[in-house]
């Protein structure tokens, strides 16, 4: 830190006493020949406003919106392990009050006993001081601390919202009215029930508790009453009900919602179809999996002399759901589809996303179009933007257009099979250039969990990424990146996709970890080298372990209203654009792109989108977290299925 830095971090210490400026220079160690210049910094903050000179000549800090509490979210990492994590406008003032802080999320430890209670989720305002480091005053008796040894302290001092009003976990008996066992994460790890239970309640069986009290200190607790009883945890859709229940998952759609989605009309008028276009391009196709109900995106494609010309349909969702209406404060509060096998919970009513939104084969529908034309080298001659309206040629799935990738299937229409064959090569060239500029090939394994009708678990299923995935891939993130290009450089409000650069200290940390199994890191600093290990390690025997590792050494990739760039992609402007369905990040996009064709539609302002940007991004790890419970937990369930029960 320069002298200034340090100067404003001794004043900002909770230890701090009124000095004047020589004993700062003392205190600050600064050498004879600097104090003149010394001198010059305190006159010159003190003109400025930043600090205020009170009695005796000592200075202050004049206060100011940075000593004002900090809102942001808690974080629970494990049960022993809580964090802080501030909002947009809060992460801006911490990299300023920590200037030694690595670029990127700032997320703060928070002590249980200045937690008040708060739980993961939570929304929060809290206090930050900076303090001596445990055991600095027995190490440095009659020492004051010096700037660069103090460490941020997270107080928390209100907390504005709870994320659930309700925990899930197991009944045990015990007491007057037994416990409920939580994981420690999404509920305390303890919840002395308060009221006698109902009857049928038996040990182990999972429960829903209504909070009446949190732990707010160390030696406080949490209490209850039981308000739903699910069952045991093996027993068929018991495992689904209590993750949706313990990640606040919502099941029914307001009526307000529901009676705006039936409203809508089901066929599209004259006026729907005013201003809108087609490509002209023969043939129109979606690709998704086999048992996807909704289809957000389509493409076409012609050669063209100069190359190839890309058309990427996406679903017009912005048409339907207005700014202001209840669709729209629903989908924001949802943020995103949920996934849990089996079993859908969408950001939209199904009349919206199975319908009027879905890309039907042989229905129009209303769409944006982002149409890009490439060289034959795969680099983009230009794009454009339009509103159109498509009628979807042919419905396919991943497996059938693999088939034909690879010789060995059709789909009985020569004009999709020879597009698909020419998409392919496309798409080839794409992702070889992509990842020749440094993208991460992070495309791992993913297991499903197929369920019965009851939601018993009956197979799992390892999805691997083949050329049908790459070909939807790489057009949809080609997509994405032209339309962040085109909003940032007009200047136009949007959310965007951001994935910061890893924490040099967590990459270090890894790399001990991928020698210790004979994979020699390097400096994981250098993207090269990075690959290098991110390609031995899918090779390795224990890749299962050292890719989760690895991933978990990465920046968690969240939404921003400032265009702060890709990492995994090496890419500086990408964002969202190509499933408004299931994220509302893509919705937000879409209503600036309906700004930049010169159309009036409202747009967020910076607060706002703010705001909205720190929400979806809780929202959408909260999905992942459910998600991923899950598909564990059943898979856990399979695994211990007796061969009689197989």
């Amino acid at each position: 830190m320069n002298t200034e830095e340090r100067l404003l971090a001794l004043l900002r210490s909770q230890d701090y006493r009124p000095l004047d400026q020589n004993a700062l220079a003392r205190t600050l160690e600064i050498p004879s020949p600097e104090r003149a210049a010394f001198r010059s910094t305190l006159r010159r903050l003190e003109e400025s406003g930043v600090l205020l000179r009170v009695r005796r000549g000592a200075f202050v800090l004049r206060r100011t919106t940075e000593d004002a509490p900090l809102r942001g979210r808690m974080r629970r990492v494990s049960p022993t392990l809580l964090l802080f994590v501030a909002d947009s406008e809060g992460q801006v003032r911490l990299h300023r009050m920590l200037p030694q802080a690595e670029a990127g999320e700032i997320a703060l430890r928070v002590e249980p006993r200045h937690a008040h209670g708060a739980m993961d989720g939570d929304c929060v305002l809290v206090s930050l001081r900076m303090v001596a480091p445990p055991g600095y005053r027995r190490r440095h008796r009659g020492h004051r601390p010096r700037p660069e040894d103090l460490q941020p302290e997270i107080r928390i001092e209100e907390v504005t919202a709870r994320k659930r009003g309700f925990w899930v976990g197991n009944y045990h008996p015990g007491g007057r009215f037994g416990y409920m066992v939580g994981d420690g994460s999404t509920a305390p790890e303890m919840v002395r029930l308060v009221q006698a239970p109902p009857a049928e309640l038996q040990e182990g069986m999972c429960i829903c508790v209504q909070i009446l009290t949190l732990p707010v200190g160390p030696h406080s607790e949490a209490t209850g009453r039981v308000v739903e009883v699910l069952g045991f945890p093996d027993e068929a859709g018991v495992c689904l009900a209590s993750i949706i229940r313990k990640y606040s998952l919502p099941e029914c759609f307001p009526e307000a919602v529901l009676k705006e989605a039936e409203a809508l009309p089901e066929e599209l008028s004259a006026e729907d179809l005013a201003g809108r276009s087609r490509t002209g391009h023969p043939v129109v196709i979606t690709i998704d999996p086999e048992d996807a109900r909704d289809f957000d995106d389509a493409f076409s494609l012609v050669t063209t002399p100069e190359g190839w010309e890309l058309a990427v349909h996406i679903a017009d969702v912005s048409h339907y759901v207005r700014p202001g209406s209840a669709l729209d404060a629903e989908a924001r509060r949802r943020g995103n589809s949920t996934y849990l096998p089996g079993r859908v919970i969408p950001m939209l009513p199904p009349r919206l996303c199975d319908g009027l939104c879905s890309l039907l084969p042989g229905r129009p529908r209303l769409t944006k179009l982002c149409l890009i034309r490439f060289a034959p080298d795969g680099s983009v001659l230009s794009a454009d933007f339009r509103e159109s309206y498509i009628v979807s040629n042919a419905r396919l799935d991943y497996h059938q257009t693999l088939l034909v990738l690879q010789g060995e299937g059709s789909t009985e229409q020569p004009q999709v099979d020879a597009m698909l064959l020419e998409a392919h090569k496309l798409a080839s060239l794409l992702r070889t250039r992509r990842l020749r500029h440094g993208a991460l090939d992070l495309d791992l394994p993913q297991t499903r969990v197929q369920v019965d009708e009851q939601g018993r678990p009956v197979k799992a299923v390892t999805e691997v990424s083949d050329p049908a995935h790459h070909l939807i891939e790489e057009f949809m993130l080609a997509a994405n990146q032209c339309v962040a290009q085109a909003l940032r450089t007009r200047l136009l409000p949007t959310i965007y996709r951001v994935h910061e650069q890893p924490d040099p200290a967590k990459l270090h940390e890894f790399s001990l970890l991928a020698a210790s199994y004979g994979i020699p890191a390097g400096s994981l600093n250098n993207r090269r080298d990075l690959i290098e290990v991110l390609e031995a390690i899918k090779v390795h025997p224990q890749a299962d372990l050292l890719l989760p590792a690895l991933l978990r050494s990465l920046m968690r990739a969240r939404y921003s209203p400032h265009p702060l760039g890709h990492f995994g992609l090496a890419i500086g402007d990408y964002c969202h654009f190509t499933s408004p369905i299931r994220r509302y990040a893509d919705l937000i996009v879409h209503r600036a792109f309906t700004r930049l064709l010169g159309l009036p539609t409202p747009l967020p302002t910076p607060a706002t989108l703010s705001d909205i940007a720190d929400h979806i991004s809780e929202t959408e790890r909260n999905s992942a977290a459910a998600e991923a419970e899950s598909t564990r937990t059943l898979l856990e369930q399979l695994d211990a299925q007796s061969p009689a029960e197989e």
